[in-house]
């Protein structure tokens, strides 16, 4: 049975995630507090939930929280490589070098910093190159969770909280700190950059779509109990000409390795599922061949005590954010599995945005060496309704 400052906490979390609906989007919008205003009415007639309890939905998008604006990011976004290497120079060497007869030397300069000895690059081996921090979110605001709230002692590290634009004190995000200024995350006006426009593409292509189902829901308001299934599919979404998922479509789920399924419990509180920190794994598959087939590079998908804070919607959407910890490695993983060519070809500097978040960890704390190998993440979840087929009883595993 939950503790009565676990009820106060899920309360305060509905609260927050009620004013969150009323910004809209998560990007897009001119300042911190977006438009429209917080206080404005929405209508929160909820339906009835199916007379079996079960409920279904498949993942409409699943995208890195960014506050809009340029507030967050004083100094601009973090600048290229070939920039980045420019800024350790003597400003003299950095003139000389833009120089029209010097470009061929400048070229040169710029792309072996991405290469260390024996042919190692940043993005491959970024923890042998010590290359300077990135620029770091400045704002105090964050999208997020109150993730430690609830952690057993000495299992974090210290850190600086965020505030959310609505005012909930002791938000986790350490991600969005460290990556909030790069141009994958934020663009230069300030609003959501390629990862947070990209990311719905590897959904709808059935590379790594995720499917949700609910069981025992008695009450779209209020239930103390609701077992929640998290896991992958093989299957494909169904979208209209604009690209929006379809409602209504059938989805089994895969539990055959790589893919995953996992079981969470929470509760439903003023139209508000909250689930209880739990691991969560699910695969993703980067890079889809030519045929239907799915033959992309696959990597793994983790929260670390992670938790779904969903509110439904009267049009029978859910939409809210998923929170946890996540080892740094991932965070950044898709990137280096681009190699040499993601330092070249992107700009990016995967050495540095691994050394930021090192210096930023705050979860999965080793008891032994005090250190963490984990930063607190928050991500955008939307899902419409679905027809979900779990996997047979016999053949289910919490995780897989």
């Amino acid at each position: 049975m939950m503790r009565s400052a676990g009820n106060r906490r899920l309360a305060r979390c509905s609260a927050a995630i009620a004013a969150l609906l009323a910004l809209g989007p998560m990007t897009g919008a001119s300042g911190p507090l977006g438009s429209p205003a917080v206080g404005e009415a929405t209508d929160r007639t909820l339906p009835r939930p199916p007379a079996n309890g079960e409920m279904g939905f498949v993942v409409s998008s699943l995208a890195q929280t960014v506050v809009p604006g340029l507030d967050a990011c004083p100094n601009g976004t973090v600048p290229r490589l070939r920039d980045a290497w420019l800024e350790t120079l003597p400003p003299e060497e950095h003139a000389r070098l833009k120089l029209k007869e010097n470009i061929q030397e400048f070229e040169r300069g710029w792309q072996s910093y991405a290469f260390g000895a024996n042919g190692t690059n940043i993005c491959s081996q970024p923890d042998i190159f010590d290359h300077p921090l990135i620029r770091t979110v400045q704002s105090p605001y964050a999208f997020g969770l109150n993730l430690d709230e609830d952690a057993a002692p000495n299992s974090t590290c210290t850190h600086e909280n965020f505030s959310s634009p609505t005012g909930e004190k002791g938000i986790d995000n350490q991600v969005y700190r460290a990556m909030g200024c790069t141009l994958e995350w934020r663009g230069v006006d300030g609003s959501g950059g390629d990862i947070t426009r990209g990311s719905k593409q590897f959904h709808s292509s059935g590379e790594w779509t995720q499917v949700l189902l609910l069981r025992g829901v008695d009450s779209l308001q209020n239930d103390n109990d609701v077992e929640v299934v998290y896991a992958n599919t093989s299957d494909r979404p169904n979208v209209d000409t604009n690209g929006n998922f379809l409602s209504g479509v059938s989805f089994t789920i895969n539990n055959t390795a790589p893919r995953y399924r996992n079981v969470l419990r929470g509760r439903i509180v003023n139209g508000v599922l909250t689930t209880r920190p739990q691991d969560i794994v699910l695969t993703e598959t980067w890079g889809q061949g030519g045929a239907r087939d799915i033959r992309g590079a696959r990597s793994k998908w983790e929260m670390r005590q992670g938790r779904l804070q969903l509110a439904f919607q009267p049009d029978g959407t859910l939409r809210g954010l998923v929170g946890g910890y996540r080892p740094i490695f991932d965070v950044y993983q898709a990137m280096a599995l681009g190699g040499a060519g993601t330092a070249l070809v992107a700009g990016i500097d995967c050495a540095a945005y691994h050394a930021t978040l090192k210096k930023l960890a705050d979860g999965i704390r080793d008891p032994k060496t005090g250190q963490c190998s984990g930063v607190s993440s928050a991500e955008q979840m939307s899902a419409v309704p679905a027809f979900v087929n779990d996997v047979p009883t016999g053949q289910r595993t919490a995780a897989r």
